[in-house]
């Protein structure tokens, strides 16, 4: 009996330690340029894509547009096709953030600042200068501290192709984002996926 419980207590033990460690502990120090990874900041200008909410059991679907504007700031548009708009963000030049509108039921800190730090990760306004470069077997990491974790951006060895971002906890991605199909510097789809519950975002961009 006393073996019993001693093998118990073992199992548990080891269960919690694998609970908690981090999935990114086996990732190494390298040595590279993690500025590279400028090179897949989408340059939007005015560009248009059909979009896909999905909130818990909610589902919102419509066009959002990036639109630089003339002092280099971008608007960030989420209307349905009727011109009914969810909400009008602006990502100012100096990494600054103005709410111009949101649908009064959505309006809520929490979730404008989740869609913030989405689109954040979409338009890559990385500070680099406390980023470090980590690998593993097959991807690079650009990790970029936050206050909760990091923000990974993963690509090839080579930095050639961004595989695709992930904001972090301590432990493991709460967020994940993949930009694919590169169009003269804009990507032609976007996907935004929470980890912890169902909050996902998707973009197919609309040719004009």
């Amino acid at each position: 009996m006393q073996y019993l419980r001693l093998n118990s207590l073992w199992l548990v033990c080891l269960l919690l330690l694998s609970s908690c460690s981090s999935v990114y502990r086996g990732l190494q120090r390298s040595n590279g340029d993690v500025t590279c990874i400028r090179q897949f900041q989408p340059q939007f200008s005015n560009t248009l894509y059909s979009t896909q909410v999905d909130v818990l059991k909610h589902h919102l679907s419509g066009l959002l547009f990036f639109k630089k504007m003339p002092d280099s700031s971008l608007r960030v548009v989420f209307a349905n096709e009727m011109g009914f708009k969810f909400f009008d963000f602006e990502f100012t030049k100096d990494s600054g953030f103005v709410k111009h509108y949101m649908l009064p039921k959505m309006d809520k800190k929490v979730i404008v600042k989740t869609l913030r730090n989405d689109f954040e990760l979409v338009l890559l306004r990385a500070n680099l200068e406390k980023a470090t470069l980590l690998q593993d077997s097959g991807y690079h990491y650009i990790a970029v501290p936050t206050a909760r974790g990091n923000n990974y951006y993963i690509t090839d060895t080579a930095c050639t192709r961004l595989e695709r971002i992930e904001k972090s906890s301590k432990r493991k991605p709460v967020v994940k984002v993949w930009m694919q199909h590169y169009e003269q510097g804009v990507p032609d789809t976007i996907l935004i996926q929470h980890q912890n519950f169902k909050f996902n975002i998707s973009l197919q961009r609309v040719q004009k």
